[in-house]
């Protein structure tokens, strides 16, 4: 349905990126040609998930965080930029309650 090059050099961060849809829309967003960074409070969660994504072309980069720290937030945003350039997309999907 949609062109498989349709976000190509698109950089999206994902919060809660590690399970559930985070991971499913990180998996279809990378199938698309994005770019994504995964973010949540666990890494070895986040390593895991980036492994599965990478396996299948995914070009991933998990940095652990917690979307209730601004100080975390802001490390995601720097290092994403330092990776990948700049950001195209937040899809923010963590539960910070």
């Amino acid at each position: 349905m949609f062109q498989k090059d349709l976000l190509k050099n698109k950089t999206i961060i994902i919060t809660g990126g590690g399970t559930g849809l985070g991971k499913s829309m990180g998996m279809r967003f990378g199938e698309l040609g994005a770019k994504i960074v995964i973010t949540s409070r666990k890494q070895e969660v986040l390593d895991k998930t980036a492994q599965e994504m990478k396996s299948v072309g995914v070009d991933v980069l998990p940095i652990s965080g917690d979307v209730r720290n601004p100080e975390d937030v802001d490390s995601v945003v720097q290092k994403t930029k330092k990776i990948f350039g700049p950001v195209d997309c937040l899809v923010n999907n963590a539960a910070g309650n």
